[in-house]
């Protein structure tokens, strides 16, 4: 699952991203800062399916390295006692099959940006060779004496924190403390509730003639409020998913509804709790304050701007919130101070 339906020629856009909610429009005002940074690495640290390669890719677009291709490679992936010619290449004859030279990533890279995705499932020993590379900007080829100098902007991805692998001792303290300063935490989608009406739409347009829809189907906003509502524990991917199941339970009709929650997806429907939270006031009142107008609010909820009038006033009543007037218009994001190296 992406977040990202746009892309102007082969750069990827802002507007091509769904930050309605302020903890995501911050983190594209980070990406935005750091890309600008020059090359010290960067590190993306989130759950499973959150966008970290996609945001990668986005940071590449936007810094002054965008005029080269973009490069990733997943560490998990490689054969440990490959991954060294894989990364930094290997010269004719290093070893047995190796008839010919090869350039690795970091050569490929030159100039550009190259996103070493889940880098904490990376062995102790290789570990130490990209710290070296990292360090010094060179990279030594398998059965080469000669170092090899690479310009190339690092961006790590790591489905866990690099501090609780230091902790365990799984990865190296200096290799960590590369990335301490320039860290990028993408948000759940658990917590960009306000995200996910336009996010559901996205997949929807992207998915509705796969199952063969004719027109793009509505979504009711029931079925909205509960999507927001579930726990999304494979974040992006999963909500990707359950679009494409429900528009399979629909079966072509013009409107996607609770009742196509049928299968994987009841548990979302039969959770009582989750559905009184959905329709609290205090989930409103916070849901206001956060996307910063009524009728923003209305517009995740799927509700009329009524309801969300009505509901504010029982909050006043119940105690002091504080919520944004309508006149006031959408809450700006504030960028975050950033440390310095």
């Amino acid at each position: 699952m992406t977040i990202a339906s746009e892309r102007r020629g082969n750069v990827m856009t802002a507007d091509a991203f769904v930050a309605r909610s302020e903890i995501f429009r911050r983190v594209l005002d980070q990406v935005h800062r750091l890309a600008r940074s020059g090359t010290a690495p960067i590190l993306l640290e989130g759950e499973s399916g959150t966008g970290k390669t996609l945001l990668a890719r986005y940071l590449h677009d936007v810094s002054p390295r965008s005029a080269r291709p973009f490069h990733s490679v997943v560490l998990s992936t490689l054969d440990d006692s490959l991954a060294s010619s894989d990364l930094f290449g290997h010269v004719a004859g290093a070893f047995t099959d190796a008839r010919r030279s090869r350039t690795g990533h970091f050569v490929a890279s030159q100039g550009s940006t190259l996103l070493l995705d889940e880098i904490g499932k990376a062995s102790r020993s290789l570990q130490g060779k990209l710290l070296h590379a990292i360090e010094y900007n060179e990279v030594t080829p398998v059965g080469s004496d000669v170092c090899v100098h690479v310009d190339v902007r690092i961006v790590a991805a790591t489905n866990v924190p690099l501090s609780l692998l230091v902790d365990q001792e799984q990865f190296l303290p200096d290799l960590a403390a590369r990335f301490g300063y320039f860290r990028i935490v993408v948000p759940a989608l658990r917590d960009r509730k306000a995200d996910i009406p336009e996010l559901v739409e996205q997949c929807v347009v992207r998915h509705a003639a796969e199952f063969g829809y004719t027109s793009v189907p509505v979504v009711s906003s029931d079925l909205i409020s509960i999507l927001q509502l579930a726990p999304w524990p494979t974040n992006l991917r999963g909500l990707d998913s359950a679009v494409q199941y429900l528009l399979a339970n629909a079966n072509g009709y013009h409107e996607l509804q609770t009742r196509h929650c049928v299968g994987p997806l009841e548990h979302i429907v039969q959770d009582p709790q989750a559905h009184r939270v959905g329709q609290s006031i205090e989930h409103t009142a916070a849901l206001v304050a956060e996307l910063g107008t009524i009728s923003a609010a209305a517009k995740a909820l799927g509700v009329p701007r009524s309801t969300i009038q009505r509901r504010l006033k029982k909050s006043d009543q119940s105690g002091p919130h504080q919520v944004i007037p309508e006149e006031y218009g959408p809450v700006e994001a504030k960028a975050e101070p950033l440390a310095t190296m």
